[in-house]
């Protein structure tokens, strides 16, 4: 799986243990998006979330709500 993130001041980093909502878009292989909203500490995090919860996912883009 590849994951894409956006470099963004307003992600949380981690030394910062406030969790936030993320919407996630979820790319799978067979060419669908998935939108997923997860609240995590970090957009690696949220990343890694909305990939586990979606089948065949292929990469991720993470937007901070």
């Amino acid at each position: 799986m590849t994951a894409i993130f956006s470099n963004s001041s307003l992600f949380a980093n981690k030394f910062n243990n406030k969790r936030s909502e993320y919407q996630v878009e979820v790319v799978t292989f067979d060419g669908e998006s998935v939108t997923v909203y997860v609240t995590a500490s970090s957009a690696s995090e949220a990343a890694e979330i909305a990939a586990s919860s979606v089948d065949n996912a292929d990469y991720t883009m993470v937007y901070k709500c």
